[in-house]
């Protein structure tokens, strides 16, 4: 599953041995040392599959790169790379963006298969089903499967890989409340002790998104005890 990774990570040891960890897969790597060198890169050339992104950089550290990189509409996976294993640290990291939060030291095989499976979601999550590629919510949101986003009267919500899957899985399913375990599950494919916390992040993102009023949610609701229901309009 060779792609292209953006490393930022301005400790050069450690990149070096993350680019020749990546380039023994067969992924093309491109290195900066900085949240600035970064986005500018992505400016001149978006066609990334995926984000090392280092927190502690120098100038504007990775909260604020990742912030910076969604604003600007870059919606591929970023895993933030860090020494901070404190939960607010990793709530904080998926808050501004973050698909993934791995802390340093890590096992080479735990990153990898990390990236891989990442990549593997954002492609297979792509796919449309059946004849259709649209998944219609009510007369002002849609889930469009070739754009791999959700549309708002019309205008793009500008979705990150992580929240359309969320989304698309729940649309797949209209009405029904899932359990908030199953769903981590299925999603990010593992479950870890802050996945509940983690999934909760991902609920109020999309909220924002694609709610007229997140606080008072029309379509993404909570089914309390148990987890969370996509309501199409008129439902």
């Amino acid at each position: 599953m060779p792609g292209k990774i953006l490393l930022v990570e301005d400790d050069r040891a450690v990149a070096q041995s993350l680019t020749r960890l990546l380039a023994r897969e067969d992924y093309y790597v491109a290195v900066r040392e900085s949240g600035e060198d970064a986005l500018a890169l992505l400016r001149a050339d978006p066609a990334y599959d995926l984000a090392l992104l280092d927190v502690g950089l120098p100038g504007q550290d990775g909260y604020a790169c990742c912030r910076a990189l969604r604003a600007a509409g870059w919606r591929q996976p970023v895993l933030m790379l860090t020494g901070r294993a404190a939960a607010a640290e990793k709530v904080l990291g998926l808050e501004v963006g973050a698909d993934d939060y791995i802390v340093k030291p890590f096992d080479p095989a735990e990153l990898l298969a990390r990236v891989h499976a990442h990549l593997r979601r954002a492609r297979d999550y792509g796919a449309p089903e059946g004849q259709s590629h649209q998944i219609r919510l009510g007369p002002d949101l849609r889930v469009d499967l070739r754009a791999r986003d959700a549309f708002v009267r019309d205008a793009p919500a500008h979705l990150t890989d992580r929240e359309y899957e969320l989304l698309r899985l729940l649309a797949r399913h209209p009405g029904e409340a899932l359990d908030k375990t199953w769903l981590f599950q299925e999603i990010w494919g593992c479950a870890p002790e802050l996945g509940i916390k983690v999934l909760a992040v991902y609920i109020r993102r999309l909220r924002r998104k694609i709610e007229d009023d997140p606080d008072c949610p029309r379509y993404i609701q909570t089914a309390r005890g148990h987890g969370y229901k996509l309501v199409p309009a008129g439902e």
